[in-house]
């Protein structure tokens, strides 16, 4: 229910108007001003909210009461001092690093899911619409390419500058371990910082997620239920699974205080308004506000639970959002304005560039991606499209924030022809007018051909990146191959290099992943790096756009369900992962391991010279 309108004096009410038109006039580009969920969509951001107006007043009787009314009046500059003082308590979030410093053979890349998460905060923050007494001041966004000594300086010189009350920390499965480093010396830095956690990997093993997928599948029958039987798992299974929970192990407890799992876009920002409302606030007394008032994430939107240790009932509790997945197109465009390291990317000349995710989600499913799993595990739609509509608005925003490429993160760009029809179109409009823009996506070689190639290279696109895995893949783990042998009589091996010789007439720069760990004979590498060699050699792949991938079963993934169910011990990524410097993934987990990984690599590097990847990450 909306706050009861109060009397707030006509001055301070023109005053706090005419500071929100300021801000939004110096801080809002044009396609920032469309987007507003409090106090409702679609209205004009300087409209100054009840609650705004509320917190305002409050502050105005704070300052007076602490410093007196002076008589140089509002524009005193103790007074603004003093606001910010008492109006802002200090936020920091993290992205955690994958990889350590000296790996060449990885993409760091802009941190999307971290800032996926934070979108709808940062939104309230850039138009001062945050519901709460006092309001979060994101004093960085650290999002380094590698764990190194230098990061470990950068974080500690942070948490003594600013000592925040909330640090939030997004991760991967394979930086799960960085992720718990990082927490590690936030404690040992601001020992009442409240430490919160987030990202994928916490998606992955939420136990809840598990145990619901497992009963509605339990529901199903026939070849439905066939389908999703990866799913079904029993109590001796969940049981190992729950192990691998964060929360599980005791010195867990001690470094985190919230663990997001599912979508956090609005969970976040109430979060926050918790903290707000308890300061000066310690994590215990946090915690116990969110256990006594379950029911405000419950009706937040977004699909997935929180996540608090109870310290008093000695157990893990969770708490459900509502359920209702979050529309692509009512989340304002992520914030990209705080981040510690730019993104630029050698395949479009170091030119600063932004990522965008168009889409969620993939109509195949590969044995090895997450996203084959994640649907059906938080009972999502399998695609979730934003309109082009909306992608071209955040394109727009990016143009005028001075990017001059864009990388779209879909793992399947061109998945939906109807989707990319209709927003190729609208890209050809913004070119005529803004001039081409130079962009890149991924996706897969059954999702283009030689038309489309050519119409997506003369709406700007100069670069995409295929998932070829290998010139023979196993048909069973990944599933696109399937797809492609259902619709075509040509192999795998053909069709790639029909691709890849149409991108080259189209200008279209090719950039692949290879995957060992398959299933593959001895025999079958040699015929996926001769290949690649050979493309490389006709100018289809540039140098340095092959990444070496070993396979592993990352949690989430159909491949970590079926070793789930075969008994077998799970993969613990609290670990330390070991992995060799030119591979994009980790080994430890694999069926490749010691030397045959170095083996591996310097086969690749024989085969295929300067085409591989091995860029220093800046």
């Amino acid at each position: 229910m909306d706050p009861a309108p109060i009397a707030v004096p006509e001055a301070l009410a023109q005053s706090v108007r005419k500071a929100r038109a300021d801000r939004i006039d110096r801080e809002l580009y044009e396609e920032e001003k469309l987007w507003r969920w409090h106090p409702g969509d679609g209205e004009d951001p300087r409209t100054v909210s009840q609650e705004a107006l509320r917190r305002e007043t409050a502050l105005e009787h704070e300052i007076d009461a602490r410093i007196g009314p002076t008589a140089a009046g509002p524009e005193d500059p103790r007074r603004d001092a003093e606001r910010r003082r008492i109006k802002y308590f200090p936020v920091l979030f993290v992205s955690a690093p994958h990889i350590e410093e000296g790996a060449t053979g990885a993409f760091p890349g802009m941190p999307t899911p971290l800032l996926y998460a934070t979108c709808v905060l940062d939104r309230m923050l850039r138009i001062d619409e945050f519901p709460g007494a006092r309001v979060p001041d994101v004093v960085a966004v650290l999002n380094p390419p590698a764990y190194s000594a230098a990061f470990e300086q950068e974080l500690v010189a942070c948490l003594r500058e600013h000592r925040p009350v909330v640090v939030g920390i997004s991760n991967l499965s394979e930086g799960h371990h960085f992720a718990l480093r990082i927490a590690a010396t936030v404690k040992k830095e601001c020992p009442q910082a409240i430490v919160l956690l987030g990202g994928q990997h916490e998606d992955a093993v939420n136990p809840d997620a598990y145990r619901a997928a497992s009963r509605r599948v339990a529901d199903m029958s026939g070849r439905r239920q066939a389908s999703h039987d990866d799913f079904r798992i029993g109590a001796e299974e969940l049981g190992r699974l729950t192990a691998l929970q964060t929360f599980a192990r005791p010195e867990e407890r001690e470094l985190m205080d919230v663990v997001f799992a599912g979508d956090s876009a609005f969970a976040l920002p109430e979060v926050l308004k918790v903290v707000a409302d308890c300061l000066p606030a310690d994590a215990e007394t946090v915690k116990k506000r969110m256990l006594a008032e379950p029911d405000r994430f419950a009706e937040l939107p977004g699909v997935g639970s929180l996540f608090i240790y109870d310290w008093n009932a000695q157990r893990i509790e969770s708490m459900p959002l509502s359920g209702v997945p979050i529309d692509g197109d009512r989340l304002p465009y992520i914030d990209v304005t705080r981040m510690t390291h730019e993104n630029r990317f050698p395949v479009f000349g170091h030119r600063r560039t932004a990522q965008i995710m168009a889409c969620l989600g993939c109509k195949y499913a590969c044995s090895f991606c997450h996203e084959s799993a994640d649907a059906f595990l938080y009972e999502q739609p399998k695609i979730r499209q934003r309109s082009p509509q909306h992608v071209i608005g955040e394109i727009r925003l990016r143009i005028d924030q001075g990017f001059e490429a864009v990388f779209f993160d879909d793992s399947t760009f061109t998945q939906n022809p109807r989707w990319l029809t209709e927003f190729l179109t609208l890209l050809e409009g913004l070119a005529a007018e803004h001039g081409t823009f130079e962009w890149g996506c991924q996706t897969t070689v059954n999702d283009v051909d030689r038309d489309l190639l050519r119409r997506m290279a003369g709406a700007g696109c100069s670069y995409v990146y295929f998932g070829v895995e290998s010139a023979e893949p196993d048909a069973v783990r990944v599933q696109k191959v399937r797809q492609l042998l259902l619709v075509s009589e040509g192999d795998w091996t053909e069709r790639f290099r029909d691709v890849a010789h149409w991108c080259r007439e189209a200008g279209i720069r090719v950039g692949t992943s290879l995957q060992f760990g398959l299933g593959e004979t001895p025999e079958q590498r040699l015929l996926t790096l001769d290949l690649i060699a050979e493309l490389h050699r006709e100018g289809c792949i540039p140098d340095g756009c092959v990444a070496l991938n070993v396979n592993s079963p990352y949690p989430g993934t159909r491949q970590w369900l079926q070793m789930l169910q075969s008994g077998a011990a799970l993969p613990d990524y609290r670990e330390k992962l070991v992995r060799h410097p030119a591979f994009e993934t980790a080994h430890q987990f694999s069926a490749i391991t010691g030397k045959d990984v170095e083996a591996l690599y310097l086969l690749a590097a024989d085969r295929l010279g300067r085409a591989l990847h091995q860029e220093e990450p800046a």
